[in-house]
């Protein structure tokens, strides 16, 4: 890994090939995209950290271009600067100055915001039909290629529309804008800890376990709530409803901060946090329990709780 790091600083060409080796087989081979997605920003974190903004802007040009030059379409470079190379990449060069994670997190969540509300913005008509659309379609293709008879097709389809075509129409935007964050946030880490093989040595643990909003991120809570409750129907409602859920990201990086708090205090191993893991990917349910355990925390400071009970 330090091996790896070193080679990224090694210069520019070396780190924009591997940056855009690492994007296009994310992108390009679907049996390694879901994974490799997950650390492909990586090397951005390493040239943030260690170079600063200029380096990292200069190492994205180069590596867009050669995205651009490999798969021939000239949008592929610019969205994978602005959704995937510059966000990790600038939240980096901020967080070398300090463990400024809540701001970050905060501050990209704010931009996923922005974006869906300029999507939504941007939609003739009803968006959330707009993406009922989308979903039938998807769905439609899937259950046609079952090669069921006409009548089970008819049958499926017709279950579909009615119970999950509606759901998802309501808060798929905000479960990708969700998704987006989670990714930057696994490439932050990745990039983190192979950035930090080489040169000084910040503990990251310790900051993360650490992780606290601002008291006042509960009023956007508030204020998203109540548009989207005010606002049922509309474009404003829409966006609001969709912006809880990215905004529940937030409180679920809380909640993990206090789980991890807790294992520490109480002297816990390691197979207990994967067992927590595996249980947090299988079940929704847990993950909406520790966001509220995040949420909870502003007021209850469980933290310091913990520590207060596991050294008595």
């Amino acid at each position: 890994m330090e091996r790896l790091a070193r080679i990224i600083l090694g210069g520019r060409l070396p780190a924009s090939v591997i940056a855009a080796g690492l994007f296009l087989a994310a992108a390009l081979v679907p049996a390694l995209g879901g994974l490799l997605g997950l650390v492909a920003a990586a090397p951005a974190v390493v040239i943030g950290w260690h170079v600063g903004a200029r380096g990292l802007v200069e190492v994205g040009l180069i590596a867009g271009l050669l995205i651009g030059l490999a798969t021939l379409a000239p949008l592929m470079p610019v969205l994978w600067l602005a959704a995937f190379w510059l966000p990790v990449g600038l939240a980096a060069v901020v967080l070398r100055r300090g463990p400024l994670f809540p701001a970050v997190g905060l501050a990209q969540v704010l931009v996923i915001l922005a974006g869906v509300g300029g999507w939504v913005l941007s939609v003739e008509g009803d968006p959330q039909a707009l993406v009922g659309s989308w979903v039938g379609s998807v769905l439609e293709g899937w259950v046609e290629s079952r090669d069921l008879p006409q009548d089970q097709t008819r049958e499926l389809m017709g279950e579909l529309e009615s119970s999950m075509v509606p759901a998802l129409a309501r808060f798929l935007p905000g479960v990708i804008g969700a998704g987006i964050l989670l990714t930057w946030w696994i490439n932050s880490l990745a990039g983190l800890s192979l950035a930090t093989r080489v040169g000084e040595n910040p503990d990251l643990a310790e900051s993360l376990r650490d992780f606290r909003l601002p008291d006042a991120t509960v009023w956007l809570v508030v204020a998203l709530g109540i548009l989207a409750w005010a606002g049922a129907g509309s474009d404003l409602g829409y966006w609001a409803g969709n912006g809880l859920i990215v905004v529940a990201m937030l409180f679920f990086a809380q909640g993990l901060a206090v789980v991890h708090s807790a294992r520490l205090a109480y002297g816990l191993g390691q197979g207990w946090l994967v067992a927590f893991y595996v249980f947090v990917g299988l079940f929704v349910q847990l993950t909406m329990a520790v966001a509220l355990l995040g949420l909870a925390d502003v007021w209850a400071d469980f933290r310091n709780k913990i520590k207060g009970a596991g050294s008595a």
